[in-house]
């Protein structure tokens, strides 16, 4: 059984859950609607996906280059990819929240690059919340 948006929304809210894991089988309108109601409830959303898929780390620091407000020192890795996140406004009232619906190419190619990304934002999320109670979370189809 698929979730409704309000039990995503409710998921997104413990602060104890940096990754919310999303059944493939959520029919089209539950990702189409996210975005919107996670805008409406106070967060800021990065929406990873796009006409591309993502097939390795390269496409991903591309991705986030085009949806995140990214700042001048960002270099093209995970490393200064963390370091860019961390330095993100927190002044959105609940905080951020990545959308990642087709992460399956990215696993398949680059299961380390995936890993590594996942470790990224569970820290920064952790360190978000930890000093502006602000969240930093994935959402991503499992």
């Amino acid at each position: 059984m698929s979730l409704t948006l309000e039990q995503i929304v409710t998921r997104l809210e413990d602060p104890e859950t940096p990754v919310v894991w999303l059944d493939p089988s959520a029919p089209p309108d539950i990702w189409l609607g996210l975005p919107g109601a996670l805008r409406q409830r106070g967060y800021w959303v990065l929406d990873l996906d796009r006409d591309k898929p993502i097939l390795d780390v390269e496409a991903l620091l591309d991705r986030f280059a085009e949806v995140a407000p990214l700042p001048e020192y960002f270099r093209h890795n995970l490393s200064s990819l963390r370091d860019s996140l961390l330095g993100l406004p927190n002044d959105a009232d609940k905080g951020w929240v990545v959308i990642f619906r087709h992460p399956e190419a990215l696993r398949q190619n680059d299961e380390a690059a995936f890993e590594d990304f996942l470790e990224i934002l569970e820290f920064i999320h952790e360190s978000k919340y930890e000093i502006h109670r602000r969240v930093f979370k994935l959402v991503v189809r499992d």
